[in-house]
């Protein structure tokens, strides 16, 4: 059977429910921005993201169960085939990214157009690389944190005070990674990209009472962070790379039997 269907598979209940909530919220956001204020649409799709983006997380925390429980369960055999560890770590790596990404995409295409009905205009591509840079910076190394942990669990398979070190270990790992970010953005070297245009149209100032004429934020956003930081980037990119080296060696030398 195909890794990556079978990866699919074992967490079909999962994704389904992702995508439902996501298709039920886009759906709603849709008729309600077409129906009445486009505003009223935006502000709740603003409140109700607070929701539905931390969901998410839900994907790395099962890929780390499902680890630990294949070692005891039917489907362990995959742990000791002859496929290599790095294939194995790379294709559920894969398969919970393409899932994890389809589902952000869904939330940040929504929130994109309903900006721009709203009266906030920016370039096509911004909703793009907002979702490339979060992806990479964010989702990646979460992802690999997670298979990371789940592996030591089901090879090791701690006790209760075992579980309690590789949980604080986690955690010191999540501590890292943003002590890492913090100095990185320090680094005068990196390099900074460029804000992008992002326009508030004349009748949406004057709607709350900020002016008379459109306002262009990327000067503002320039004055106070002169650009968009590559730091949480290269960091995320390095942590992925740490973390899926970690996994790999710890799937090639464990001895699952």
């Amino acid at each position: 059977m195909n890794l990556i269907a079978l990866e699919f598979r074992k967490h079909r209940v999962l994704w389904a429910l992702l995508l439902l909530a996501a298709l039920l919220w886009v759906s709603w956001m849709i008729r309600l921005a077409t129906a009445s204020s486009q505003l009223g649409a935006l502000a709740a799709n603003m409140g109700f993201l607070a929701v539905l983006a931390p969901a998410g997380l839900l994907v790395p925390v099962a890929l780390a169960r499902s680890l630990n429980s294949e070692a005891r369960g039917p489907l362990a055999f995959l742990l000791t085939s002859p496929r290599s560890g790095w294939l194995h770590v790379g294709i559920r790596f894969f398969a919970a990214f393409i899932g994890l990404g389809l589902y952000y995409a869904l939330l940040l295409g929504l929130s994109a157009w309903l900006f721009g009905r709203s009266g906030v205009d920016f370039q096509p591509w911004l909703a793009v690389a907002v979702w490339g840079y979060g992806m990479a910076a964010l989702a990646a190394p979460t992802i690999m944190l997670a298979l990371v942990y789940g592996l030591l669990s089901a090879a090791y398979r701690p006790g209760k005070a075992g579980q309690i070190v590789a949980v604080a270990g986690f955690f010191g790992a999540v501590g890292s990674w943003s002590w890492l970010v913090s100095e990185a953005m320090k680094l005068d070297w990196l390099p900074l990209l460029k804000a992008p245009h992002v326009v508030v149209s004349a009748s949406l100032m004057r709607y709350f009472g900020w002016g008379r004429d459109s306002l262009d934020l990327q000067p503002m956003f320039e004055s106070v962070f002169k650009g968009v930081p590559t730091a949480p980037l290269f960091v995320g990119v390095l942590v992925f790379v740490v973390f899926y080296l970690a996994a790999a060696y710890i799937w090639e030398e464990v001895e699952w039997a």
